[in-house]
């Protein structure tokens, strides 16, 4: 189990063309302009510490009124620092900050930064005719290689896709979900580097609507047996679609609905898997879900998130997850009448309920991902 939502392109909002010291006439409060502008001025709603904007807040930039810059999170001695949003008239930026920066921290940077031989796709240096297949059911886009594994399957493949996005859409209470998308079935990760643009094994892109995924019966390449995830890159492509892309402290919800939909991970229930993870102290705590998830074991991460989220809709209702996913991490005891931390309490009670004893999961095989 290797998913990835999107990947936001990694933006710095220094610049190196010379800067703009504004101030607020109301405050005094100041606020260094990456950029040279004689008639810009800001606003600032949160703390001013010795004339600098600290704290949670919400910063705006006017040239002559307009916006030309927006940021809502956290400030530091007058920089973004922490957990924000950006906006100007080039970027859109949702994540962390760092002295004035954005800070991509997705482990898939890692990955995707890997040195990989790419010299050689096509088998000879003349042109290759690489034939596919394609399929318009509605409003999804179907393609498949020519031959092969995946090819060999397409219709029940095309089939599971179909009945994901039914059963997703009946999960939230979405109507239907009518979005053009595009869904490709590739054998290997280096067809969806050409492909998708990125060397990972699955990926739903809410901005493109596309989903990508990688199937084949045996092992390839030195990659593993591909048995794609369909639920699961279906829910995040029909949560999304219906919710919109939630907070970046909410990025363990994104997960945990998409795991929590396919319910499923080597026969074992998301139930079963957080009741083994309980019993051997693995559980990651509010602020490793929150702040840190992706930092976080993945195999932990989205299968802890996965039960808290069938624990929420089942006791509280579709309707205050919806809320919840829109408004963030720090929303959840004005939304749900109790703290995490409670209602983690109360759900781990239930929990041995249902499963007195842990079952026996082999933490080395399942470590490994989902079969």
């Amino acid at each position: 189990m290797k998913y990835l939502i999107y990947l936001v392109s990694m933006f710095s909002i220094s610049s190196a063309y010379g800067q703009s010291e504004l101030t607020e006439p109301e405050t005094g409060c100041k606020f260094v302009l990456p950029w040279t502008c004689e008639t810009c001025t800001f606003s600032w709603s949160g703390d001013c510490i010795d004339k600098l904007p600290n704290g949670i807040g919400s910063l705006t930039v006017f040239n002559e009124g307009t916006e030309i810059m927006w940021y809502e999170g956290e400030m530091k001695n007058g920089k973004f620092d922490g957990a924000g949003k950006y906006r100007d008239g080039m970027n859109q930026l949702e994540g962390d900050f760092q002295n004035g920066d954005f800070v991509n921290t997705h482990p898939f940077i890692t990955e995707r930064n890997a040195r990989l031989d790419t010299t050689r796709f096509n088998k000879s240096d003349d042109w290759e005719l690489n034939s596919q297949v394609t399929k318009q059911l509605n409003n999804f886009y179907f393609t498949f290689p020519a031959s092969g594994y995946a090819f060999k399957n397409r219709d029940a493949l095309v089939e599971k896709c179909l009945e994901a996005f039914k059963q997703n859409c009946a999960l939230i209470k979405d109507p239907s979900y009518t979005e053009f998308t595009k869904i490709r079935f590739v054998t290997s990760k280096n067809d969806m580097l050409l492909h998708a643009n990125l060397y990972v094994s699955n990926i739903a892109d809410i901005k493109s609507r596309s989903i990508h995924m990688t199937v084949s019966e045996e092992a390839t390449e030195g990659e593993k047996k591909a048995n794609p995830p369909i639920i699961h890159e279906v829910m995040h492509m029909v949560s999304m679609t219906a919710w919109g892309t939630p907070p970046q402290n909410n990025n363990w919800l994104n997960e945990g609905l998409a795991t929590y939909a396919a319910n499923n991970c080597s026969g074992f229930s998301v139930s079963e898997i957080y009741r083994f993870f309980l019993e051997e102290g693995m559980l990651l705590s509010p602020e490793q879900l929150s702040q840190n998830f992706f930092q976080s074991d993945e195999m932990i991460g989205y299968h802890q998130s996965a039960y808290i989220v069938e624990y929420l809709i089942n006791n509280f209702g579709i309707e205050r997850l919806e809320t919840f996913w829109k408004q963030g991490f720090s929303s959840f005891e004005s939304i749900y009448g109790l703290t995490f931390s409670d209602m983690i309490s109360e759900l781990n009670k239930e929990l041995l309920k249902v499963h007195p004893k842990s079952p026996k999961i082999d933490w080395e095989v399942l470590g490994e991902g989902c079969k």
